[in-house]
């Protein structure tokens, strides 16, 4: 990236706010996001959406196969607000659609093994591979990733591993060591979750099936009460699949320390599903990192040499039963702080952060059991675009799905994900889903409705190269969801909203436009109509 002059208006600085916009949004959707069906669903990866059909059985070996399917549907009325979203065309024209349609579809076969030793040890591996594709208009961004129906079929996992019990202190644990690609999570995926990302040519830019970092590996040891992690990997970066538009390829090493206590009958040191509370305290080191200008200067510039350290909890840390807070009360948070003095592309040092707080509540007497929660996210940035210190927050491998709550992160379904980026933003998020005692299909079947609202507000507008009276609102937006579990193999849901913009949204809507092409009329809303299904054989 090219330094910035104050000369250049905003919309050229940075390589242009679009650009800026587009390049943030590109690199930090883990769908990467959600109502996320896929947030919806992640218990299911984690838990049950693991090779489980047996296929040799001989001794002490046992080799399962499985696969897993998932599609969504999507339909953007006024899309960006009446900016529209524009389908890149071989000859360098693009096709305007002012309402957006696509669909996308993935498949999952896996194949994993086991051999339980003679010498109280086990042996472990698993191999898998993700073929997705996006139908239709693709991708509702100013500038689709994913139009022109892009597919691909890509390696996922592929590790071996050993576990091996064992017995210190009269208590029981177990030691961990797995190398090669595979999935690694700390927590609920605020800062590290996703290795590989589904833009470009690899479709399914939404749905984002990929998770697997690349090795050497991770070794894990798991208590009662206590979990730790020291790992080595590095993040499944290809831009020639990805058309330029996938993060930076990383290489890191650190390691995490979890607290919790667990549900009653739950194994927390190994399910994060199955903690009551905890408290964990994680640090990375990033060893080495491309930091060409090819990637955003802003946001992603500065990786190399990075120090990160996390501090984050949840659950019900502190249980005061006379309140209720033990049974119905929940809190949960993540504060991120990065730091490097080896900044690259024009910055002397980075000093960013990034948290949220989530405090909330289960009206356990009610009918339905409402559950309500407020969460407060803030991804730092700077006060301008020409400081020597970098200060706007790199979500680093940012995935929001381990917990069930709709939108994640991501701040919305609309704007969120297509058009305000996760830096230099603060948003308020209020949620509140029930249970209704109905069943559709079978008496063990659920279904849950949410509704869910966020207000989007930039911190910094001069940070993201806008003047700095520009005021800080981006928008407004309204979701309600349906959400229905046949079995732990079969779910699905439907999901609509409406946004409105604020000044800064309707910037970020102009400023996409490619060069070039009329702007459109800005309007104030903006909607969307969702579906999604998954299925695990």
């Amino acid at each position: 990236m090219k330094n910035q002059t104050q000369s250049k208006s905003f919309l050229d600085r940075n390589e242009s706010l679009a650009g800026r916009i587009k390049t943030s949004l590109l690199h930090q959707k883990s769908k990467i996001a959600l109502f996320t069906f896929t947030a919806f669903l992640s218990p299911l990866y984690d838990r049950d959406a693991q090779a489980e059909t047996t296929l040799v059985s001989a001794k002490n070996v046992t080799i399962m196969g499985a696969l897993d399917i998932g599609g969504a549907a999507f339909f953007l009325p006024n899309t960006n607000f009446g900016a529209g979203s524009y389908e890149p065309r071989k000859d360098g024209s693009y096709i305007k659609n002012k309402n957006s349609s696509y669909g996308e579809l993935y498949g999952k076969p896996m194949l994993s093994g086991r051999w339980d030793t003679q010498w109280g040890f086990n042996v472990f591996g698993m191999i898998s591979a993700i073929g997705s594709t996006t139908l239709g208009d693709g991708d509702a961004q100013s500038i689709s990733q994913t139009s022109g129906t892009p597919r691909a079929v890509t390696l996922e996992d592929a590790n071996l591993g050993v576990e091996i019990p064992l017995h210190l202190l009269k208590g029981n644990q177990k030691l961990i060591i797995e190398g090669g690609r595979q999935r690694f999570q700390i927590d609920d995926g605020f800062m590290i979750g996703k290795g590989a990302y589904s833009s470009g040519s690899r479709g399914a830019w939404w749905y984002a099936p990929r998770f697997a970092f690349s090795g050497p590996g991770v070794v894990k040891f798991e208590a009662d009460s206590v979990r730790a992690d020291v790992f080595m990997l590095e993040n499944n970066s290809d831009n020639d699949q990805d058309q330029g538009y996938d993060r930076p390829k990383t290489k890191f090493e650190g390691f995490d320390v979890t607290w919790f206590r667990n549900k009653p009958g739950g194994h927390g040191a190994s399910l994060y599903e199955d903690r009551a509370a905890y408290v964990t305290l994680t640090y990375l080191h990033v060893r080495d990192s491309d930091s060409s200008s090819h990637y955003n200067y802003n946001y992603r510039g500065s990786r190399d040499g990075m120090n990160v350290a996390s501090l984050s909890w949840g659950g019900t840390p502190i249980p005061i039963k006379s309140l209720g807070i033990s049974k119905n009360f929940t809190f949960y948070g993540d504060f991120v702080a990065e730091e490097n003095s080896h900044a690259r592309n024009g910055y002397q040092s980075t000093e960013a952060y990034g948290m949220y707080f989530e405090p909330g509540y289960i009206f356990s007497k009610l009918p339905w059991k409402p559950y309500v929660f407020y969460r407060y996210t803030r991804f730092g940035g700077a006060k301008n675009s020409h400081g020597s210190v970098k200060r706007n927050y790199d979500p680093l491998f940012l995935y929001d799905g381990r917990r069930y709550t709709y939108g994640g992160y991501w701040p919305g379904e609309i704007v969120g994900m297509y058009l305000s980026p996760l830096s230099d933003v603060e948003i308020h998020q209020f949620n509140i889903t029930a249970v209704p005692p109905v069943h559709i299909l079978r008496k063990d079947d659920e279904l849950t409705i949410g509704a869910h609202f966020y207000d989007l507000r930039l911190l910094y507008p001069g940070g993201m190269g806008l003047p700095q009276n520009t005021k800080r609102h981006i928008s407004d937006e309204i979701d309600f969801s349906a959400e229905y579990k046949y079995d732990e193999t079969l779910s699905g849901a439907v999901a609509g909203g409406v946004a409105f913009s604020g000044p800064t949204a309707k910037a970020f809507a102009r400023s996409g436009i490619p060069e070039g092409y009329s702007t459109p009329s800005i309007g104030q809303h903006a909607g969307i109509i969702e579906a999604y299904f998954y299925k695990h054989f």
